[in-house]
């Protein structure tokens, strides 16, 4: 019998060993086939089980991780190291919640693994559970406190919180510790932009951009260094090259599309310039300036794409959250009071089918957005993946600059509206902005008898009324009254400097 049994050439320990290697060089295939080997001879060993659920979702293929996923955990269900491939599988498909289930019941039964608590508290801050996640956080350093991944995630805790203070002090941890992380470097660059320190976000940027030249994440610091610094030739330059080293078109625009839009908007109007600003310094009333200048001073709140279309046609065009949205005015006064903090999470964003178009659903606001992407340009799950990520963090970004637009007026918000056309109702969005600060309002209603298309007058310190004719119907093939548009944005414009 000896003679027809086969018996492996290896022990159990050397195919393991032979697996873990081809999993260290990223070898999907050979490290599949060889954990395979491992489950063949030796079924007894749960990293035969395990381990390809690993392997998988490390090369993108969560489908097929969760099918292993299910088979190893029928052989091994109590394994706490199936509890991790769960917990993993829940963060790729940004499930946060059922994420945390995972991480909690690995914590229970792996209490010396740092990972339990570091991705936990990841989970809770892109879930938006911020006051948990630091607890979280915390718990890790103090339990671990020589752990540099722990330390940093106490910095990206910081960064999500806004605690620019505290996001420096982590961030200089991590450099100090690990100088071969460029993150740390990264992190401490953008709390001293944050905290109003150039100067020595400028120094830090030029050191860390030479010690990693490739980086993708220090090219964008070293951007915007020169950005908060206003040293707008430098910027020029240093976009231009960060166009050329991000080949990546989303990334920039993610990264770079707000740093591009300032340069653009400071390089085209010049230090003579005039902002469209009410409060503060008003702009020169002696110079005059051109449509494409004209359209730039105004964004658009909503109500619906009309005023993106009319920038679109003047040859412009800005950033802007709600400008291709719908964003009915209930809507946008419960987003304004929450500071539109739930835009661009996984649990508020939802795409749906419009005319073959994905459009974008925020639900918790009722806001509706355009991606202009037809579903057939995204053919496989990977693509639907990437893009959903990619607007997901879109969202995020021009949510960010909204908020900071609100905190430091610069602009004339534009609001239109069919149906809430009462001065209560233009007094109650007036007074939404104006909690951010001096902001500026045209709000846009149906034309009358006494106040014909065109007519904008002030009521108030920064509000003005206009009228315009009607919104229009996109679907049906409309275009707004371009021409009119930029009428009311021109006397708005020229009252707003003179007030």
């Amino acid at each position: 019998m000896d003679g027809i049994v086969e018996h492996p050439l290896l022990t159990s320990d050397e195919m393991a060993a032979e697996a873990w290697a081809a999993m260290g060089q990223h070898d999907t295939d050979a490290a599949l086939r060889l954990w395979q080997r491992l489950r063949q001879h030796f079924p007894e060993r749960p990293e035969g089980y395990i381990c390809p659920v690993q392997v998988l979702w490390q090369a993108g293929r969560l489908d097929e991780a969760e099918a292993v996923a299910k088979e190893a955990g029928a052989h091994f269900p109590d394994d706490p190291e199936m509890f991790v491939q769960y917990a993993w599988i829940a963060m790729l498909r940004q499930r946060w919640a059922e994420a945390l289930d995972w991480w909690a019941k690995a914590r229970a039964r792996l209490p010396e693994r740092p990972d339990t608590y570091i991705w936990a508290a990841r989970a809770l801050w892109q879930s938006g559970r911020l006051d948990e996640a630091k607890a979280m956080a915390d718990a890790g350093v103090v339990r671990f406190p020589h752990n540099i991944d722990a330390q940093a995630e106490c910095g990206w805790v910081a960064v999500a919180q806004h605690n620019w203070d505290e996001a420096l002090r982590r961030w200089t941890i991590v450099a100090e510790h690990r100088p071969d992380r460029a993150d740390g470097h990264i992190g401490a660059i953008r709390a001293m932009r944050m905290l109003g320190r150039t100067k020595e976000a400028e120094s830090l940027a030029q050191a860390t951009l030479e010690r990693f030249p490739d980086n993708g994440d220090v090219i964008v610091e070293h951007v915007w260094t020169a950005v908060a610094r206003e040293d707008w030739p430098e910027a020029a330059s240093r976009l231009k090259a960060a166009r050329d080293k991000l080949q990546d078109t989303g990334r920039f625009e993610d990264s770079l599309g707000w740093a591009e839009y300032r340069l653009r908007s400071e390089l085209a109007t010049g230090p003579e310039a005039a902002p469209a600003v009410v409060s503060g310094a008003k702009p020169a009333a002696d110079r005059d300036i051109s449509t494409a200048e004209l359209m730039l001073a105004f964004e658009s709140i909503g109500e619906r794409c009309d005023f993106g279309a009319v920038q679109r046609k003047y040859g412009v065009e800005p950033l802007g959250l709600l400008r291709f949205g719908a964003s009915k005015y209930d809507a946008l006064l419960a987003a304004l009071a929450d500071r539109f903090a739930a835009i661009g999470s996984v649990e508020d964003t939802g795409f749906e089918l419009y005319n073959g178009e994905i459009i974008l659903i925020m639900k918790k606001y009722g806001l509706v957005f355009h991606t202009f992407v037809d579903q057939n340009e995204l053919a496989t799950e990977e693509k639907r993946d990437r893009f959903r990520q990619q607007q997901r963090r879109r969202l995020s970004f021009l949510r960010d600059k909204l908020i900071a637009d609100l905190e430091e007026p610069e602009k004339i918000y534009v609001y239109s509206s069919d149906e809430r056309v009462s001065d209560a109702d233009v007094s109650r969005l007036f007074g939404a902005l104006r909690v951010y600060g001096p902001n500026t309002l045209l709000y846009l209603r149906p034309a009358t008898k006494t106040h014909p298309e065109g007519t904008v007058e002030p009521m108030g310190d920064g509000l003005y009324v206009g009228y315009f004719d009607r919104l229009v119907d996109f679907v049906g093939g409309s275009q707004p009254s371009f021409e009119l548009w930029r009428q009311l944005c021109e006397r708005t414009y020229r009252l707003a400097r003179t007030s």
